[in-house]
């Protein structure tokens, strides 16, 4: 015979505990019960890694779901060149390890008179510099750095040919002494050979130098004053005499004349492709260096007219940089107006012409691990953001151990100079999780720093 009491306290028990089996669901069709407390199961540790390369480092967890890491695990420098990066596992336990590439175009400055016609970002540029006007409208060209349109003037849409009135003009700041090219017309789409016609450059005097080339030969003044320091603002102003026999050629800077010339002379059809901190000195008084160190910003090609010095004087008088661009932009003739205060992670996404139509399937990569040792690549930059094999699983370093990445990079069958120096931006995720696999992961990225770029 049961009691009461004892009853009384095993139901109280079952409640206590949770849901129970049993032949029936009334109390009174009980025979037997079974109550089981299941062993709490714990994953210890933490997930943790550090990416130690020349941009970084870069330290992820233990509690973290996303990384900005900064600088970049791509070469410095052109291709062929590599660059090294060390990957150590904090996390105290195994992880799992995948590789993934977003995207990869070239890196433009905005025209923000034709989108089509930016100018390509080379070699070592840094961006959202100082301006004239107290903001960031500026970018740094150091070494070999300098940029180039896409569309020049080869006689087509907006741009037509230079054969009437023009100009041109550009915000400088120097930072050495050997000169360098402001702003320049070339035949050629990088900086191979192409005489430059029309020409403004910094000599190593600190004096602004202009050519310009005619049927009859080409014309070269300077101003008669220094600018080696400071912000300054070249204008260089062509028009044509109404019989057409004769030219003037007037350069401004800091809106007062510094030199002008009239000649007699046919001006003729110029095309070309517009370099900015970079000229071709074929002919010309060449300076210590034909590329520009120092800071450049909002330059400017007018394809129809000569600026009249009020005109000029008003773009140096401009209070800032919307006040200066807007300035241009209502100027007649005004076929580009790169203002140069791009953050460097945008890039062109339109055809490119020529041999540059596809940059990046030009330019190879090879990502390759030790301890343990994985490779992926070599592959161009187009093959390493195809969605088919993106992302990719490469083996991870072992709990407490430390892994060696050197990523390289080489130019590819059917490399063209014409992609020299152009900074390819590949924004690079790692992922990393647990092993055995748990709801933890990490994402480590390179997206949001302009060094993250292959050099071509």
């Amino acid at each position: 015979m049961t009691r009461p009491g004892r009853w009384t306290v095993a139901v109280a028990a079952l409640a206590l505990l949770g849901p129970a089996t049993g032949t029936s669901g009334t109390l009174s069709g009980w025979t037997s019960a079974v109550v089981a407390n299941s062993t709490d199961t714990a994953a210890a540790g933490t997930l943790a890694v550090t990416h130690a390369h020349t941009g970084g480092p870069c330290v992820g967890g233990p509690r973290t779901a996303t990384v900005a890491c900064p600088g970049s695990l791509a070469p410095s420098s052109g291709a062929p060149a590599s660059a090294g990066d060390t990957i150590t596992n904090g996390s105290g336990r195994a992880i799992t390890q995948s590789l993934a590439a977003a995207s990869c175009g070239p890196v433009r400055f905005a025209n923000t008179q034709q989108a089509g016609d930016p100018l390509l970002a080379r070699n070592a540029v840094a961006f959202q510099q100082a301006d004239p006007w107290g903001s960031t409208s500026s970018a740094q060209f150091s070494g070999s750095g300098y940029a180039t349109d896409i569309v020049g003037t080869n006689g087509s849409g907006l741009l037509g040919l230079l054969s009437n009135n023009y100009s041109l003009g550009v915000w400088f700041n120097a930072s050495d002494a050997q000169g360098g090219g402001l702003l320049s017309l070339s035949s050629s789409l990088s900086n191979g050979s192409g005489a430059a016609n029309p020409a403004l450059w910094l000599d190593q005097n600190g004096k602004v130098r202009y050519a310009v080339s005619s049927t009859l030969g080409t014309t070269q003044g300077a101003s008669s004053s220094s600018y080696s320091s400071g912000w300054h603002l070249a204008v260089l102003t062509v028009s044509k005499a109404v019989l057409g026999v004769t030219m003037t050629i007037t350069l401004y800077v800091d809106g007062n004349v510094q030199a002008s010339s009239t000649v007699l002379a046919l001006l003729t059809g110029t095309s070309g492709y517009w370099h900015l901190g970079w000229s071709d000195f074929t002919g010309l008084t060449a300076p210590p260096s034909s590329s520009f160190h120092g800071r450049l910003s909002g330059a400017f090609v007018n394809q129809s007219t000569a600026l009249s010095a009020g005109t000029v004087g008003t773009l140096y008088a401009a209070a800032s940089a919307t006040a200066y661009r807007t300035s241009l932009a209502g100027t007649g003739g005004t076929a580009s107006i790169w203002m140069l205060g791009d953050d460097g992670l945008t890039t062109y996404t339109g055809t490119l012409p020529g041999a540059m139509a596809d940059p990046c399937s030009q330019v190879l990569a090879t990502l390759a691990f030790t301890n343990p040792a994985a490779t992926v690549g070599p592959m161009t930059l187009t093959a390493l953001v195809a969605p088919a094999s993106n992302p990719r699983t490469v083996a991870a370093p072992a709990a407490g151990q430390a892994q060696s990445l050197t990523t390289s990079s080489a130019r590819g069958p059917g490399y063209s100079t014409d992609i020299t120096g152009l900074r390819l931006l590949v924004p690079l995720t790692f992922t990393y999780g647990t092993s055995p696999a748990t709801s933890w992961t990490m994402a480590m990225q390179w997206t949001s720093d302009p060094a993250m770029v292959f050099l071509a």
